[in-house]
């Protein structure tokens, strides 16, 4: 699964039509607004949205899921609809996993190698909270690549910049990268308030991850 993702802020990939500036959060969490990049018309559109699915028919207060299984995700009923109409792109700059450890459960940062940003797939739809329409999205999961399948067996799904619009489309997904660097950060993420960019800074080892 993916529980909390960073993102720098400083650019989207070049094929990233309109572009927006948005402020760094190193540890966006459920529940935060987040700008997705979606189609308007068949045109992209930067719109925000919250992290947590609710879908359209649901009447539930309580937030939704964060991550759906790509694999199942055209067959659950609570996901198929918005898969086939309303796809969205994620950026970001990387994720967060926690490994079981002897010492507990250690924080593992995750970004590609060349540290440009990513996009993960993900599906939305709008529904009706406190009177107002509220557009929520949740983010696509697939197996982890074999670099940092020792951290965590799940990943988020990955959308290379020469297929946004397929994806965004038709939900073609193209090629995944392979190249991945994966390595244990400060507890100090699990604190929602904490969002600087320290926090994806490695630690020298496993004791001093306090």
């Amino acid at each position: 699964m993916c529980g909390r993702f960073a993102f720098n802020g400083e650019q989207w990939p070049d094929t990233v039509q309109n572009n927006c500036k948005i402020n760094p959060n190193y540890n966006i969490s459920p529940q935060d607004d987040v700008f997705c990049l979606s189609l308007d018309n068949g045109e992209q559109s930067i719109t925000k949205m919250k992290w947590g699915f609710r879908p359209s028919w649901s009447n539930k207060a309580t937030m939704g899921p964060i991550n759906a299984r790509f694999e199942t995700v055209s067959d659950k009923p609570m996901f198929r609809d918005a898969f086939g109409k309303n796809r969205c792109l994620i950026p970001a700059t990387g994720w967060y996993e926690w490994k079981p450890t002897p010492l507990g459960k250690v924080p593992f940062y995750h970004r590609l190698k060349n540290q440009q940003t990513m996009l993960f797939a993900g599906i939305y739809d709008d529904s009706i909270r406190y009177g107002k329409t509220e557009r929520t999205f949740c983010i696509l999961t697939t197996s982890s690549h074999e670099s940092i399948v020792h951290v965590h067996e799940r990943m988020p799904l990955i959308i290379s910049k020469d297929t946004i619009h397929d994806w965004l489309g038709s939900g073609t997904t193209g090629l995944m990268p392979t190249e991945f660097n994966a390595y244990p950060v400060s507890r100090k993420v699990n604190s929602t308030t904490a969002i600087g960019k320290e926090l994806t800074m490695p630690i020298q080892t496993l004791t001093d991850w306090e």
